[in-house]
């Protein structure tokens, strides 16, 4: 790795939202958001590639507008929070595109099991904040299965069709601020001439 390292940027949680929407009776849309969710990313500004990201998401705060609803989804013929309450993803590849964009690709842990997704993230923003502290925002995009995570309740209508659909998408706005500067390079650096000197 080279020697500058990584940058640590946090996702903040006030500024930032996780929605997402899915078919609902063949024709209209339910929508809502998490109430509660964060996450940090480790990025590698000489080789963006090696840059980390790992969100998490508290699946009980889930809010559709619709107290009956939301308590549904919670239930174990859905979501079951009780015996899984978050979602985790985790990245395993980020590849630059045009314009700011870029395609990230990695693991979400959701109801006991883990699929790969992937993930469209378009820089919008860059600034400094009053208190000297870098903060960017990004736009992100994309849709799961919600079949392939094991989430199968659904209802027939009697004039055909389904209740709900199966893909979920997803948006969201993340607002991240530098917090922390992590100079793993020269750490992996030290240790491997560490360990040549051992061999020599």
């Amino acid at each position: 790795m080279n020697a500058q390292g990584k940058e640590r940027w946090e996702i903040d949680g006030s500024h930032s939202q996780l929605s997402f929407s899915l078919r609902h009776i063949v024709v209209s849309q339910i929508e809502g958001h998490f109430r509660s969710w964060g996450g940090e990313m480790m990025f590698d500004p000489d080789y963006v590639p090696r840059t980390q990201i790992q969100v998490w998401v508290d699946l009980g705060s889930i809010d559709t507008g619709a107290a009956d609803r939301d308590a549904h989804v919670r239930s174990a013929e859905f979501l079951d929070t009780t015996r899984f309450p978050r979602a985790q993803f985790t990245s395993t590849d980020v590849a630059l595109g045009r314009d700011g964009e870029a395609t990230v690709t990695g693991r979400l842990q959701l109801h006991g099991i883990s699929r790969h997704v992937e993930l469209t993230v378009v820089a919008q923003r860059t600034w400094v904040d009053d208190h000297g502290l870098p903060r960017a925002i990004y736009r992100v995009t994309g849709a799961v299965d919600r079949q392939a995570f094991g989430l199968h309740w659904n209802q027939d209508l009697d004039v055909g069709g389904i209740v709900v659909g199966d893909t979920v998408q997803i948006e969201a706005r993340v607002e991240v601020v530098r917090t922390a500067y992590a100079d793993y390079a020269r750490a992996d650096s030290a240790d491997a001439e560490a360990a040549a000197a051992e061999q020599g």
